[in-house]
């Protein structure tokens, strides 16, 4: 994730690349990680979230679609109480039940506001330039506990509302004052545990803290005081799914209560202390539910049933299909951009948001109706990297007095007779007025790939990471055709000690869903502290998950060769993940990764040079250091996005294109990475053809041959690009720059090879709406030269991999964690080889060069 909220280039570092400045991932300047916006920033959701019962029983509030609702406790009309242009969270009830706190994106950031309960302007609270979050009243109604980021780091602040002034309270998150007001409960992290942290409860105004409860924790416990303050209700995840769980307040052993194969979150107890309310997506999108504080199977649930909405603007909706070029419906991603200057999802649909652009999205099949506030409405389509984008921007009408009808909504909606709506008023889901405008979008190609033999594909996708909705296997292969994304890896792993994933998903087969046009294959990550890798076309797991995590029995670091032979051994192939983030400059720049080790010892089949999480050109840099050693390892590139997470960019943001000389399997598409016929890309569509050859072929010359070769690229992209570069050897030789029309460049001329090695080419391109990685990007694999029989390498670049490989083991070598000596000895000789190889490679490379 390389943005942080909507603040700009909020957690960004921007670097200037030949007089255009470019977005890298880098530390934000509030310190958080990717985890805060994927999993602890509030989200905006089609259903329920973070729900609080009022003082006095009579209704639940809620975040959903941008606004605060409430609804009566027993289910009904839901009222908003805010309206755009800001999108607003966590609602928090005043003691006297008058008036709501809450979070709001303002001005490109977060902060507390406060509300009336019958609605109205929000009051903003906290004006600081850092994130501000998670409100909770103090028991006098006269503060305000939040979580702001102002340090380093979360803290928890209590704001005095008569001189609004803030004073640090606690390092932690979560907030939640005792019905007393005498006590503050809070999630903090636990030396040399794992995870969020535990339960902690300290005295107010101030005191020690003491530590209630422990278990590893992702972002989700949101512990609540039981009304007599005897215990907490919070959210568990050592059932293997978030379930809400009662703990006494004294600390002891926690009960759990909602028991489910789904997640259910956010806790809130009834005032008399007989149910809670929480939220479930064991449907997909959450759900309002209570339950009774005892706890029991779903059956005890009861449905708090939205039946009908009542905004505070008038409202319309508008129907819209994506059309193919055939003129038949087509999967795509769309943006709805409404009159309030908000984005908007249909009801039961997973609104998500590319960070680093702020572009809001969800996935259609091709046919889809959606409520908006009334005016001008900018409906937008967008189908992978190969079709053009097509917009409309359309009037949509206040819905006049009319009938409604429609079957039963997702998400409690009930069908039934007709129920008359005033504008401003609307059935959910899939109820439908009479005379709603409909808009046609056409999705035109820009290029057909498959047709010349080209078909895309991500090597590393997560269906599954403790996002918010309840992502099913249809709706996650329903993202995938969207994105015309023909093949897809979806890698099961372990997130510390949590599994991310469904066990049963490895096969060793396509998914059932799957096409002849579109692929779904489970394989697995293995994540290391040393380093990512990728197993592809595997039907057992390499085990463990992990290594080098504190706190477990893996904390030791491992070598990738076992992950990596593993995978050999099932007729699989296996890769570099994310490989780095900034840019490897000096030896000890890539410390870090076990993949100079790796590629020295013959490990690893492809590089991902594109990917979410590392910085391309960053990643570029050692790349060509690899291939000037004499190693050839194919580009190729891999999103690691997190599928039901609201805050990420989707499937394919970074992708690998391979070309095939038949029809596609995927036995195919892998075997196409290991002949090296690929381009990596966020974008760009990118082919290379030097003297007639093209990605992964070797051209043989004769010593006296001439120098020059012929060299013809030429990229088009639905993103703006700003300079297609030819690579040769490491070195940029020749580059075409964009004119006009950005959309599209060519490169047609002698490029020098005087000593044989290697030609690529590349482009490079501004941040767009377009591209859901940090900046436009693409680069293909290499066209290898031979001149003389003898392979190019480079003494400078063996020698830069010896002294990285030596940096690495005078990083590792220090830890003490090893087992037993011998294991350290086996690592240790592992790197040591390594070393002698890239050594060997120097000499030889002088000695060539003396000849």
């Amino acid at each position: 994730m390389k943005r942080l909220w909507s603040a700009p280039l909020a957690g960004l570092t921007v670097v200037a690349l030949s007089g255009a400045a470019f977005i890298v991932l880098g530390p934000n300047r509030y310190g958080h990680s990717d985890r805060v916006e994927r999993h602890m920033l509030p989200a905006v959701s089609t259903g329920p979230l973070d729900p609080a019962w009022s003082p006095d029983g009579r209704w639940i509030a809620f975040s959903m679609r941008g606004d605060i609702w409430k609804v009566p406790a027993e289910g009904g009309e839901a009222v908003a109480l805010t309206a755009g242009p800001g999108y607003y969270f966590e609602p928090a009830w005043s003691p006297d039940g008058s008036r709501i706190a809450v979070s709001f994106d303002v001005d490109g950031n977060l902060d507390i506001g406060i509300v009336r309960a019958d609605g109205g302007e929000v009051e903003r609270v906290t004006t600081d330039s850092a994130v501000d979050v998670e409100p909770e009243w103090g028991a006098d109604g006269r503060t305000l506990y939040f979580v702001s980021a102002r340090e380093r780091g979360f803290r928890i602040y209590r704001h005095d509302l008569a001189d609004g002034t803030d004073v640090p309270v606690a390092e932690g998150i979560q907030p939640a004052v005792s019905p007393d007001g005498s006590q503050l409960a809070y999630v903090a992290q636990v030396d040399g545990r794992l995870g969020t942290g535990g339960v902690w409860v300290m005295p107010l105004p101030e005191g020690a803290p003491r530590l209630v409860h422990y278990e590893e924790s992702e972002y989700r416990m949101k512990p609540e005081w039981t009304p007599d303050g005897l215990a907490f209700l919070y959210v568990s995840d050592e059932m293997g799914s978030n379930d809400v769980a009662l703990v006494p307040a004294a600390g002891g052993n926690p009960i759990v209560l909602t028991a489910d194969a789904g997640d259910e979150y956010a806790p809130s107890p009834s005032p008399d202390g007989e149910r809670f309310a929480f939220v479930s997506n064991r449907g997909g999108p959450t759900t309002l539910y209570t339950a009774p504080i005892a706890g029991g199977r779903p059956g005890s649930w009861r449905e708090v049933p939205i039946r009908t909405r009542r905004a505070r603007v008038p409202t319309g909706r508008v129907r819209v299909r994506v059309l193919g070029p055939d003129g038949q419906p087509t999967a795509a991603r769309v943006t709805v951009e409404a009159s309030d200057g908000r984005a908007y999802t249909p009801d039961g649909g997973f609104h998500r948001v590319i960070a680093v652009t702020e572009t809001h999205y969800f996935h259609t099949t091709g046919e889809f109706e959606v409520e908006v506030p009334a005016g001008a409405t900018r409906i937008e389509a967008v189908k992978g990297f190969e079709y053009r984008p097509a917009s409309v921007t359309v009037d949509v009408p206040a819905a006049a007095k009319v009938g409604w009808s429609g079957a039963e909504a997702a998400g409690g909606a009930r069908s039934g007779p007709a129920a008359a709506a005033d504008h401003g008023e609307s059935p959910v889901a899939g109820a439908r007025p009479h005379g709603v405008p409909t808009v046609t979008l056409r999705l035109e190609r820009l290029i057909d790939l498959p047709a010349r033999g080209w078909y895309s594909g991500d090597t590393h996708i997560h269906d599954l990471h403790q996002g918010r909705f309840g992502l099913t296997h249809a709706a996650f292969f329903e993202q995938l055709v969207a994105e015309d994304l023909h093949v897809t890896n979806a890698l099961i792993h372990m997130d510390g000690t949590r599994l991310m994933g469904r066990w049963g998903d490895l096969t060793g087969t396509n998914h059932p869903l799957s096409t002849p046009e579109y692929i779904l294959r489970y394989a697995e990550e293995f994540r290391g502290s040393l380093g990512h890798i990728i197993l592809l076309g595997i039907d057992e797991y390499v085990l463990p998950f992990t290594a080098g995590v504190r706190g477990t029995a893996y904390a030791q670091p491992t070598l990738d060769a076992r992950y990596i032979e593993g995978a050999h051994a099932q007729g699989g192939i296996a890769g570099y993940a994310h490989p780095f983030l900034r840019r490897v400059e000096e030896p000890r720049d890539a410390a870090n990764s076990l993949i100079p080790v790796d590629v020295a010892l013959g490990h690893g089949d492809f590089y991902d040079v594109a990917s979410l999480y590392s910085d391309e050109l960053a990643s570029a840099e050692l790349y060509y250091r690899l291939l000037n050693a004499g190693f050839r390892i194919p580009a190729t590139g891999g999103t690691d996005n997190f599928s039901d997470v609201w805050r990420d960019p989707p499937p394919g943001s970074d992708r690998t294109y391979v070309q095939l000389d038949g029809p596609l399997t995927y036995e195919s598409w892998l075997e196409g990475i290991e002949a090296q016929r690929t381009f990596a890309s966020t974008g760009p569509l990118l082919f290379l053809d030097v003297a007639g050859r093209g990605p992964g072929a070797e051209i043989a010359l004769d010593s006296d041959a001439p120098a020059a070769l012929r060299v013809r690229a030429e990229a088009v992209s639905i993103a703006p690009m700003e300079r297609l570069d030819i690579v040769v050897n490491g070195e940029v030789v020749a580059t075409a720059r964009a004119s006009g029309d950005s959309s599209q460049i060519t490169f047609d001329d002698d490029v020098a090879v005087p000593h044989g090695g290697w030609i690529a080419a590349r482009v490079v391109g501004p941040p767009s709406r377009y591209v859901g990685d940090s900046y436009t990007f693409a680069h293909t694999s290499p066209v290898y030269v031979v001149r003389g029989g003898r392979r190019f390498t480079s003494a400078e670049d063996a020698r830069f991999l010896a002294e990285a490989v030596a940096a690495l083991w005078a990083r590792v070598g220090r830890r003490t964690q090893w087992r037993t000596p011998a294991e350290r000895e086996r690592f240790h000789a592992a790197v040591e080889q390594a070393r002698r190889v890239y050594e060997g490679i120097a000499a030889e490379a002088v000695a060539s060069a003396g000849r």
